[in-house]
C-alpha cells in the first residue's frame, strides 16, 4: 500500500494524500490532517489553532506537534521513514 508523507513530521504515515482527507491523525507527531489550510502559516482549526509551521518547529524540538500531545505519539516505524 502506498503511503503519503505527513506535512508536519515528514514521515510516511498517511494512507491518502494530505489534501484529500481530513480527520486522520499522524501517530508519529499527532498532526491531524487539515485539507482546508492554504499555507504553513495559516492556523489550523483541526489542530487547536496552531500553524503547520509552529507544529513543525514543535516536532523538531520535542517530538510532537504540541507538547501536550507527547503522550500520544510513537517513534516512526522503518517502513514510514522512506517512500514505500
Amino acid at each position: 500500500m502506498k503511503k503519503y508523507q505527513c506535512p508536519c513530521c515528514g514521515y510516511f504515515t498517511y494512507n491518502v494524500p494530505a489534501n484529500e482527507d481530513c480527520g486522520y491523525i499522524c501517530p508519529v507527531c499527532f498532526w491531524e490532517k487539515d485539507p482546508f489550510i492554504a499555507s504553513d502559516n495559516e492556523p489550523s482549526d483541526s489542530n487547536h489553532g496552531i500553524t503547520l509551521k509552529e507544529a513543525k518547529s514543535n516536532f523538531s524540538k520535542f517530538g510532537a506537534c504540541e507538547k501536550e500531545m507527547l503522550c500520544y505519539v510513537r517513534p516512526p516505524r522503518d517502513d514510514e521513514k522512506e517512500i514505500s
